[in-house]
């Protein structure tokens, strides 16, 4: 997380929305006009749903219109379903209870909504309409033709485990082009939830009807368009700047939720999402999120400071930053528990020219947004180094990057415009390794042929392997041809530092059994090597110690008999 971030954007929540969505609201009076109890300027286009897009629970009205068996019937245009004291065809435009599909309604105007109970603040409303939310406005400067819309899962079972990440896509409003301006949270269950991510999808994505499982975000919705995590109370973008949705823009969007259940309780349920607020009238440039940070954290357990660093190179902002700078217009850091001070700083041509954030006090429960005012211009060759400060005091287990919020993460978030100019929304290190370049498929890496030597059967890469096999053994100890060979065969760029250390990892996660054999032929002699280095350790120690003996002649008997004997002791243990 991370996130940590800011974001925004806009959906309506809904299901099959060609199929479904309007032919259902085409069999009711005015199914295209119901406006919203909060903002009656905004149609509430899921009509028989809880949620305002549609899809997941249905609100009365919608129990009441599924059980006439989806169809404008007489007893269900005169029944009163939300109890407001109005029948469903007099809030409809149908109070004689006439209208048929393709017919006009006898009124199209002072149309209220048929599953909500109104007026809201009315006695007899109590408790009818706790699924609505009308706070929901964040403090910011909006255009005069904003809408909102709200995001959110149906009530759903949270798993009994201790990390879940889990998604429901929703297609976008497609009758125009909008910027999505601003963001706020509705939190059903904060017990659970950790944050929440907003993508951007390709056109090919299909819509949800219910949150699934996804792991970290899904194929083909990777554009971060909005964030939230614990501690925040939601976001504003730049005055200038928006994230564009509709016809020229994300038609659809993936929101992940992360739920925390450390407890692993069987019995929690959550419905949390985003409000998103949007305008037609669009801003000058379009946003996006950079996010930049370490893919590689290793804690030691009971460790005062453990510091982590990442760097977004000059190399990598050189070639995915395009058609002139990125603006810079606020910033966030995100660390898990054991984070302590966290930092961004902005360099051009190895000189410092600014922190982008500095949190010396940093709280994952508290994160704090970092507004950039006026916008720092970015440009190609820029870097910015991130650095994460740990303390794992109170740990007695290594913690590593992770997704649970026991695991750590070490992430920034950047947002900018204009969105173009940007090529890659990521500039993130594994180690000392860009993944930029991974991604990128560079031919070398740290003078590694990554790609060639991912292929055993590539003539360079089988060749390697078979002079490792020919020398080391996997599973029948070392042998002294092996420790020979070792010296040569580890100035392969491929096996050793954090690139060997990447190969390796990668080996494992994708079950490629030539290069686990080969790298465990390769650590065979690790016992005997670390034996032969600590032995020539201890015997430098010993010199050192006989040295120090020579030179101080004025140091005390006792002294003198102590660093003798411990010298002595040092070489019969060694020789």
């Amino acid at each position: 997380m991370g996130t940590k971030m800011y974001r925004y954007f806009v959906i309506l929540l809904f299901v099959k929305w060609s199929e479904e969505y309007g032919s259902f609201r085409d069999k009711i009076p005015n199914g295209h006009k119901v406006p919203h109890p909060c903002n009656p300027s905004t149609i509430w286009s899921g009509v028989g749903h809880k949620a305002q897009g549609g899809g997941g629970e249905r609100n009365p009205f919608g129990l009441d219109f599924y059980s006439q068996g989806k169809t404008w019937t007489n007893g269900l245009c005169r029944k009163d379903s939300d109890g407001d004291g109005k029948t469903n065809g007099e809030e409809l435009g149908d109070p004689d209870c006439e209208w048929s599909p393709n017919s006009v309604p006898k009124s199209t105007v002072s149309l209220s909504h048929p599953g909500v109970c109104e007026p809201l603040n009315d006695p007899k409303c109590a408790g009818k309409n706790d699924f609505l939310q009308c706070d929901s406005t964040p403090s910011c400067n909006m255009e005069g033709d904003t809408i909102f819309q709200t995001l959110t899962f149906p009530s759903t079972t949270v798993p009994a485990v201790e990390t879940n990440y889990y998604c429901m896509t929703f297609d976008l409003r497609t009758d125009g082009d909008y910027h999505l301006i601003a963001t706020k949270p509705v939190i059903k269950n904060s017990n659970v939830v950790h944050h929440m991510l907003l993508y951007g999808c390709e056109d090919n994505v299909n819509a949800t009807d219910k949150p699934e499982k996804c792991g970290m975000a899904k194929e083909n919705c990777r554009h971060l368009i909005g964030l939230w995590a614990v501690g925040l109370d939601g976001d504003c973008l730049h005055k200038d700047a928006g994230f564009k949705v509709g016809i020229n823009g994300f038609k659809k969007a993936t929101l992940e939720i992360h739920w925390n259940n450390p407890e692993k309780r069987a019995d929690y349920t959550d419905g949390s999402g985003l409000h998103i607020f949007l305008t037609k009238t669009l801003r000058k440039y379009d946003a996006g999120v950079l996010m930049v940070g370490q893919n590689y954290i290793n804690i030691p357990p009971r460790s005062p400071q453990v510091v982590v660093k990442a760097n977004c190179s000059s190399s990598d902002t050189s070639r995915f930053i395009v058609n002139g700078p990125i603006y810079l217009t606020s910033a966030l850091n995100h660390m898990h528990y054991l984070g302590r001070e966290m930092k961004m700083e902005h360099y051009r041509n190895n000189e410092k020219l600014r922190d982008l954030t500095d949190e010396a006090d940093y709280s994952y429960d508290s994160p704090k947004s970092f507004p950039l005012t006026p916008p720092v211009e970015f440009r190609p060759g820029d870097e910015i180094i991130t650095t994460c400060v740990y303390s794992s005091m109170g740990k007695n287990r290594t913690v590593v990057k992770g997704e649970a919020t026991s695991d750590e993460m070490c992430y920034g978030f950047l947002t900018f415009y204009p969105k173009e100019n940007l090529k890659r929304e990521r500039c993130t290190q594994w180690q000392d390794i860009s993944e930029y370049s991974i991604a990128m498929r560079d031919p070398l890496i740290k003078e590694c042929s990554m790609w060639k030597f991912f292929n055993a059967e590539d003539p360079d890469t089988g060749a390697f392997m078979k002079s490792v096999f020919d020398n080391c053994n996997m599973l029948m100890g070392c042998k002294q041809e092996c420790l020979d060979f070792l010296p040569e065969a580890m100035k392969n760029p491929c096996v050793n530092g954090s690139v060997g250390a990447f190969i390796r990892g990668v080996a494992v996660h994708l079950n490629m059994p030539a290069h686990f054999a080969m790298f465990t032929a390769l650590d065979s002699c690790n016992a005997e090597i670390a034996k032969d280095t600590c032995k020539a350790d201890c015997l430098k120690s010993c010199r050192e110690i006989s040295g120090a003996i020579s030179i101080k002649t004025s140091t005390s008997f006792v002294t003198y008999t102590y660093l003798y004997f411990v010298g002595i002791m040092l070489l019969i243990m060694y020789h």
